[in-house]
């Protein structure tokens, strides 16, 4: 099956197959991934859209089919959708539906008839009840059919990696697999519960010490799914006694493995055991499965993993700061080249910037990919928040060049975004440049009390854009891992509306970025970014800790931009410190 057409038609044959009117394609995986592996990206084989944040809602009738994605991907979407009969709901935008709400909608208008197909291993728990509470009032149901429906289409489908997988040592890790096993042991113990079931990727591979470099694209995990109780650490994955070398099975105790597919099957003969599911972070196949299991309850509660993962320990943090310092070198070099290729007159695109900035990364030591598709995007190519398509376009005098990139490196990731001006910017550009930039500082320099979410913060960094009528339509701010996923929990700085995670409180040894934008069609994009690690600031008033954010990230903004008569005192220290301390620390590299 070629065209999306024809994969859509083949899909709408296997749903009245089984007897259903509607079927959900997330975006997410086995493992309820952002970023897939090559053969789970099921939403984007069937239907053209590549962005990392979208889900296909496929009707028998295809005028109630639509693909359902945030800001960062409308104009992407309205590109890759281009031909392809599904429609396109903006979601954010006025009077665009959410998926919940198209659910509901179709649920309403087709009573008993709507029954809403479903694959229980790709979606969470917690998103299959809320669906069911939408279409039970009016009749319908939904329809768990094992077996993603798209598979059987799906005939040139890749194959997972059967490679060794990397073995951390402990000066990237700062903890052994026994003492993180301990800790999240101690954790069950006290919500009475005997084990516990692991299927994110990120929170395995930090568990278990262990990275792969050839399951998912820019993120070192690997495929797997873990059963933890109070004596063994059951794996399942493709062939394990390949991949996990013998110094690393020592390191794991009560290491039992067990073939992928062996999964389901394992968790139905569970006995007599109270196994923590986080609802939000485990499927719904699983908790069908251990309701089969013998004498076995369910304690549902937030993964303690999430948390532990998110809080860098000192190890951690030293090899953060060295590979986004590292990262800051190489990008700052690649501005400097694209400067004088510019004054010389000589001609760069959007490709051969994105090649110059990869071959600097290459060349950095410990460097071991990058940690997503670098965005090299001019002019209004710009406006794509997450463009990822970097051809020829040459970079033009007079327009705006943006770059969003980052790196794995021993130990650590990095992310971090730029805006220039390709030649003399405009009293405009300067103007709006300014603004974001203004954003930017305003978060960078916050000092807040413990227990403040990141909604606070989002509100915070917004202000000096909003006062000017100007905003994005993105959030402000996501996690970090270390030597990780470039995207991590459980916590995100942006509009609670946006990310639900946003009302979780930061804690010092979280690293988030802070990156504002401003996005125009006909004019292009802005924006800056900055990784920070959230420091404990020694301060406390009224019994209660006040916390701030330390740089990570240190490649100097690009001053034609800045219109420092429009900025206050506070900002223009702000801004002094960095520019000046940017170019000392890189000084130190080479």
């Amino acid at each position: 099956m070629n065209s999306i057409l024809d994969r859509l038609t083949g899909l709408r044959d296997a749903m009245r197959s089984r007897g259903v009117s509607h079927y959900l394609v997330p975006s997410a995986d086995e493992h309820i991934n952002e970023y897939l592996p090559r053969w789970n990206a099921r939403r984007e084989w069937l239907s053209g859209f590549t962005g990392s944040a979208g889900d296909l809602l496929v009707g028998l009738d295809p005028r109630e089919t639509f693909l359902f994605t945030d800001g960062r991907y409308h104009l992407q979407a309205e590109r890759q959708l281009a031909g392809s009969t599904i429609a396109l709901e903006r979601v954010g935008t006025k009077d665009a539906k959410t998926l919940g709400q198209r659910i509901g909608e179709f649920a309403k208008a087709h009573g008993k008839e709507f029954a809403l197909g479903f694959d229980p291993a790709v979606l969470a728990i917690g998103t299959v009840e809320a669906l069911e509470k939408l279409v039970a009032p009016y009749g319908g149901r939904l329809v768990p059919i094992a077996g993603h429906l798209v598979d059987a289409l799906w005939s040139d489908r890749a194959r997972p990696p059967t490679s060794t997988l990397i073995e951390c040592p402990p000066e990237w890790t700062g903890a052994s697999v026994a003492t993180k096993l301990d800790a999240l042991r101690q954790h069950l113990s006290k919500l009475d519960a005997t084990a516990t079931v692991v299927v994110k990727l990120d929170q395995v591979a930090w568990l278990l010490n262990l990275r792969s470099m050839d399951d998912v694209p820019y993120n070192p995990v690997f495929e797997a799914f873990l059963y933890v109780d109070a004596s063994s650490v059951h794996v399942f994955m493709h062939a394990p006694n390949r991949r996990i070398e013998r110094d690393a099975r020592a390191a794991i105790p009560g290491l039992v493995t067990h073939e992928y597919a062996e999964f389901v099957p394992f968790l139905e003969r569970v006995e007599h055991a109270r196994v923590l599911l986080d609802p939000d972070a485990t499927t719904y196949a699983v908790l069908a499965a251990l309701g089969r299991a013998r004498a076995t309850t369910v304690v549902r509660a937030a993964s303690p993993i999430e948390l532990a993962k998110a809080v860098k320990n000192e190890h951690e943090l030293r090899c953060m700061e060295r590979a986004n310092l590292l990262a800051s070198f190489a990008k700052a070099r690649a501005l400097r080249w694209l400067d004088e290729r510019i004054e010389a007159g000589d001609a760069v695109t959007e490709a051969s910037f994105r090649d110059r900035i990869e071959a600097y990364y290459a060349d950095l030591p410990g460097y071991r990919g990058l940690s997503f598709n670098t965005i090299s995007a001019t002019g209004k190519n710009g406006a794509i928040i997450h463009y990822g398509d970097a051809g020829e376009h040459p970079l033009r005098v007079g327009e705006l060049f943006l770059i969003d990139s980052g790196i794995q490196c021993d130990g650590g990731t990095t992310d971090a975004t730029r805006t220039v001006a390709v030649g003399t910017p405009t009293a405009e550009q300067r103007r709006l440049f300014t603004r974001v930039l203004q954003a930017h500082i305003g978060g960078a320099k916050a000092v807040f009390p413990e227990g403040t979410s990141g909604a606070a913060i989002d509100a915070l960094v917004r202000a000096p854009m909003w006062s000017d009528g100007l905003n994005y339509d993105h959030g402000t701010g996501h996690g970090v891992g270390a030597f990780l996923c470039v995207h991590e929990g459980p916590f995100a700085i942006a509009e609670p509306k946006r990310r639900a995670n946003a009302v979780v409180a930061l804690t010092p040894g979280m690293i988030t970025s802070i990156e504002p934008g401003y996005y125009r069609a006909d004019f292009g994009g802005i924006r800056i970014e900055n990784l920070y690690v959230v420091k404990d600031l020694n301060k406390v008033v009224d019994g209660k800790r006040y916390f701030g954010f330390e740089p990570l990230t240190w490649v100097p903004f690009d001053e034609r931009l800045i219109d420092r008569a429009e900025l206050t005192k506070a900002e223009l220290a702000w801004l002094d410190h960095y520019q000046a301390e940017s170019a000392r620390r890189l000084a130190t590299v080479g």
